[in-house]
C-alpha cells in the first residue's frame, strides 16, 4: 500500500546496492539505469503510468496512491528531485488537469499531490522557463477554482496547496520578480481572497468534510 512505500523510502535508499536489484527500468519507451534504492523506487513508479491500469480513463484511486509516494519521495529522498526530467515534469502537470468522476475524491488527491510536488521542484534552484510554466499552470488552477463554484476539485485544500506552492516562490529575496509581476500573481492573490472567505463559510456551515473543516 502507499502508506507502507511511503514508510519505506525513509530508508537510507541510497546506499541501497544495485546488484540485488533490477539494472535497468523501462519507463515509457526509455531504459533507465539503476544505481541505488532511489533509482530503483522512482523509475518503478514512473513506470507504472505506461500500465493499462493507469490509463486516462483509470480509477484515480491508483493515481493517488502512486502519486503520494512519489511525493513522499521527492520530500525525504533529495536525490529523487535530480532524476526528473521534461517529460516526468509534464507527466506533473497533466496530473493537474485530470478530468473527475462524480464523487470521486481521490482526484483531489491526485491534484494536492501534484501541486506539492511542483513545490518541492521549486524550492530547488531551476531556470525562469520552469518557474514560468509552473506559476502560469497553478495560476490557471486557481483561475478555474474560483470561477466555479461546483466543481469538486476546487476543494478549499487544493487552493491551499496552490496559494502556499504560489507564496514560497515569490516569497523570498531571490525570487523572480520578474515572472511574479508579469502573471500578476499578487491580482490572483486578491482576487481568490472572497471566493476562498466563502468557501471556509461554506465548510463551516455544512461540515460535509470533517479535514478541511478542521485544516480551516
Amino acid at each position: 500500500c502507499s502508506l507502507c512505500l511511503g514508510n519505506a523510502i525513509a530508508c537510507d535508499l541510497p546506499m541501497w546496492s544495485c546488484s540485488p536489484m533490477k539494472s535497468t527500468i523501462l519507463v515509457g519507451s526509455d531504459s533507465k539505469v539503476v544505481d541505488n534504492g532511489v533509482q530503483l523506487f522512482w523509475w518503478e513508479l514512473l513506470s507504472s503510468f505506461s500500465a493499462p491500469w493507469m490509463s486516462s480513463d483509470a480509477d484515480h484511486a491508483v493515481k493517488s496512491h502512486v502519486t503520494f509516494v512519489m511525493l513522499s519521495m521527492l520530500r525525504h529522498q533529495p536525490q529523487a528531485r535530480t532524476l526528473i526530467d521534461s517529460t516526468q515534469l509534464d507527466l506533473i502537470f497533466a496530473l493537474l488537469s485530470i478530468k473527475p468522476k462524480e464523487n470521486d475524491n481521490y482526484t483531489l488527491q491526485v491534484m494536492s499531490n501534484a501541486i506539492a510536488m511542483l513545490g518541492i521542484l521549486c524550492s530547488e534552484p531551476h531556470p525562469s522557463t520552469v518557474d514560468s510554466r509552473v506559476c502560469s499552470a497553478l495560476l490557471e488552477r486557481l483561475r478555474s477554482a474560483t470561477s466555479n463554484e461546483n466543481d469538486i476539485t476546487t476543494s478549499i485544500i487544493a487552493i491551499h496547496e496552490i496559494l502556499n506552492v504560489l507564496m514560497d516562490m515569490y516569497g523570498g529575496d531571490d525570487c523572480n520578480d520578474e515572472i511574479f509581476a508579469k502573471n500578476d500573481v499578487l491580482g490572483h492573490f486578491k482576487r481568490c481572497l472572497p471566493w476562498f472567505k466563502r468557501q471556509v463559510k461554506k465548510i463551516s456551515a455544512g461540515r460535509r468534510n470533517r479535514e478541511e473543516t478542521e485544516t480551516w
